[in-house]
């Protein structure tokens, strides 16, 4: 499954639509075996309507569910897939405009081989294919452990987010139900925060690399707005008393004269950032947040002495 990375436009990710756990777990199967990079590579196979992706049940538990057995395996899989296909997904597009598609628009099942074949909707391949700019990647095993469609969902956006550089999201409550697709669900506020937001929030941190916190507004009685913050558990040193990335501590370390010696020739940097320190401290504020995996000379705390 080409070693099953997810790749998706980042207008998909951040798209309404509503979806079981299962259905969200064949559909990033068959995501994984899409090849996003045809414009890239002269021997990828182009994906087009007709391209078909078939899923065994061996894959779906080894990937995700382990303690069944074949025929509920197969009964499951062949029920998500019947459910997606009658999924829309609103995708919100530049000029005001709005997009409602399907993500499938055929399924073949086999039960004698184990396996699901599924074709997707013509008007989705855009946002799988051909990806050279903004765009979400990462690979099943990071979500294997996660066992709600809300952690999914939540795991895909704060990704996508980190990869915009940014590290944390205010919504008004009722835009956190769309695009999270509650819509029209857990209508009173103490039943979205337990059974969405608190329980993906849960799941994410025992589960993933990434820590979330969470921080709600209230108006006299009501609650309108909420700010979500999160970044890497490796940089656990580095938080504030309320759990978030200190934005002082960040400052301080890109502003040491060891830190600046030790990565002044850092691959990811720009010419820029190579040449001028302003541009260094800036973008190495955003490189150690995003990828702390990098910077293994010392801990980086101890650039704060």
């Amino acid at each position: 499954m080409q070693n099953n990375l997810v790749t998706q436009s980042n207008n998909l990710v951040t798209a309404a639509y509503t979806m079981t756990l299962r259905e969200k777990e064949l559909l990033l199967a068959c995501v994984s075996r899409v090849d996003s990079r045809v414009d890239s590579r002269v021997d990828a196979e182009v994906v087009n309507k007709q391209t078909k992706f078939t899923v065994t049940v061996q894959e779906m538990k080894d990937l995700f569910y382990k303690e069944t057995n074949k025929d509920n395996a197969f009964r499951d899989l062949e029920k998500a897939a019947r459910s997606l296909f009658h999924r829309e997904v609103e995708i919100k597009l530049d000029g005001n405009k709005t997009l409602i598609t399907r993500f499938i628009s055929g399924a073949l099942f086999d039960p004698d081989k184990s396996q699901i074949t599924v074709t997707f909707a013509e008007d989705i391949l855009p946002y799988l294919t051909q990806l050279s700019a903004n765009f979400t990647k990462y690979r099943l095993i990071e979500i294997s452990e996660l066992s709600s469609i809300h952690a999914i969902r939540l795991y895909e956006l704060i990704i996508c987010w980190i990869g915009q550089w940014q590290y944390s999201k205010e919504f008004e409550i009722d835009d956190f139900r769309y695009i999270m697709g509650v819509e029209g669900k857990y209508a009173q506020f103490g039943q979205l925060r337990e059974y969405v937001i608190d329980k993906a929030i849960e799941e994410i941190n025992n589960n993933t690399e990434y820590k979330v916190s969470v921080e709600y507004k209230k108006v006299r009685r009501s609650f309108v707005t909420l700010t979500l913050s999160f970044h890497k558990k490796s940089l656990a040193k580095l938080e504030d008393k309320k759990g978030k990335i200190s934005e002082d501590m960040l400052s301080a370390i890109v502003r040491s004269k060891k830190f600046e010696a030790d990565y002044n020739n850092y691959y990811r940097l720009s010419g820029e950032g190579k040449r001028d320190r302003d541009t260094f401290r800036n973008e190495m504020k955003d490189f150690i947040t995003m990828y702390p995996e990098d910077f293994e000379k010392k801990p980086l705390e101890n650039y704060l002495k």
